[in-house]
C-alpha cells in the first residue's frame, strides 16, 4: 500500500446546497463535488461507523466554507519500497490551480499507477475560516464543533476581524488572543493506514497552503471597509476611544484553534499546538474535547514569510 498524493478542495460553497445530511455519501446529488464525497466517504467511516457520531450530525454549517484536503492510497498494485508517507510527501499537488478547479493530478516525479490500480480516499482534514460560533462553555454537552450554535444564531453582519458582531462578546471572554484565527478540524484517516505519518502529512500540507495564502483564508478588508463599519456601528468620523485601528489586529497573524479529542492531546503538542486550559473541556458527541492553539508564519503582503 502506498499513499500517492494529497489533493485540496477550495469551499464549496453552494455546490453543498442540496447535500441531505440524514444520508450517506453516495445518496447525495451529482453536484457536489467528487472530492467532497471522498471527504464524507472518510468522515462517515471513521466518526460516524466507529465513534458513533449520528450521521445527520456529521455534516454541518461549516462544510460549504471550509477548505478540505484529502489523501488517497494506491489499492491494487505495488511500488516496491516506497513508503506511504514518503510517496504522499512527493506527491502533494496543493498549487491554486489545481485548488481551484478540484482536479487531481500526480507529480511527474512520483511513482506511476499500472493501469489495474485504484486510488482510495483514506485520509480527510479541513480548515474553517473566520466567523466562528462561541467555543463551547466548560462542561457543555453538543453537537459537532458547537455548529448548533452557528446554525440557530440570527445571520448577522461580519465585522472587519471577520467575527460576526453578535458573537464578539463570547468570542473576547474565550480568545485570549482578541484576533482572526482560523479552525483546523475533522482530521480523519482510515484504520488500516493510521501509524504512517498520514495525519500529520495532511496537517503540514493544509496549514503550509494556509500559510502560503492568507488572503484567501482571511481576506483582508480595505480602510474603506473599515470605515463603513465604524459608521454603522454608530462612531461618527471614527476619532474616538476604542476606534483606533491596529493592522496588526486586522488580517490573519497564523494562528490556528484545533478542537482536539482529549486523547489526542499528545499528539497535537508533537505538531506544535499548545493546550488552552482556560477553554475547559467539554463533551462534543460523546467524546471529551480540548482546546489547542498554534501560530504559524504567514507571508504578508511583500511575499515574505
Amino acid at each position: 500500500m502506498s499513499t500517492e498524493f494529497i489533493t485540496s478542495l477550495p469551499p464549496p460553497g453552494n455546490l453543498l446546497s442540496g447535500y441531505d445530511r440524514t444520508k450517506p455519501h453516495k445518496s447525495q446529488p451529482a453536484q457536489a463535488p467528487a472530492t467532497f464525497h471522498d471527504v464524507m466517504s472518510v468522515r462517515e467511516e471513521v466518526f460516524v461507523k466507529e465513534q458513533s457520531v449520528p450521521l445527520e450530525n456529521e455534516f454541518e454549517a461549516d462544510d460549504p466554507r471550509s477548505w478540505h484536503w484529502v489523501t488517497y492510497a494506491s489499492v491494487g498494485a505495488s511500488h516496491g519500497s516506497s513508503s506511504a508517507s514518503k510517496s504522499a510527501s512527493n506527491d502533494l499537488t496543493c498549487g491554486s490551480g489545481e485548488q481551484q478547479r478540484g482536479h487531481r493530478r500526480q507529480s511527474s516525479s512520483g511513482p506511476k499507477d499500472p493501469p489495474t490500480s485504484s486510488r482510495l480516499a483514506v485520509g480527510t482534514v479541513r480548515l474553517v475560516p473566520p466567523p466562528h460560533p462561541p467555543h463551547p462553555e466548560p462542561g457543555s454537552t453538543h453537537q459537532i464543533d458547537n455548529s448548533e450554535a452557528s446554525a440557530s444564531a440570527p445571520a448577522s453582519p461580519k465585522s472587519h476581524s471577520g467575527r460576526r458582531q453578535s458573537d464578539s462578546k463570547a468570542h473576547s471572554s474565550h480568545n485570549p488572543h482578541n484576533e482572526p484565527y482560523i479552525k483546523l478540524g475533522r482530521l480523519a484517516i482510515l484504520k488500516p493506514y493510521r501509524k504512517l505519518g498520514l495525519a500529520k502529512l495532511l496537517v503540514d500540507a493544509a496549514l503550509e497552503w494556509a500559510a502560503q495564502h492568507p488572503e484567501d483564508m482571511v481576506p483582508h478588508v480595505s480602510a474603506t471597509d473599515r470605515e463603513a463599519r465604524r459608521m454603522s456601528e454608530g462612531s461618527g468620523d471614527g476619532i474616538g476611544e476604542g476606534h483606533e485601528d491596529d493592522l496588526s489586529d486586522e488580517r490573519w497573524q497564523g494562528l490556528v484553534l484545533c478542537h482536539s479529542q482529549k486523547h489526542l492531546e499528545g499528539l497535537y503538542k508533537k505538531w506544535g499546538f499548545a493546550r488552552d486550559k482556560s477553554l475547559g473541556e467539554w463533551d462534543e458527541e460523546g467524546i471529551a474535547h480540548i482546546g489547542m492553539w498554534r501560530r504559524i508564519k504567514v507571508k504578508d503582503r511583500t511575499g515574505r514569510v
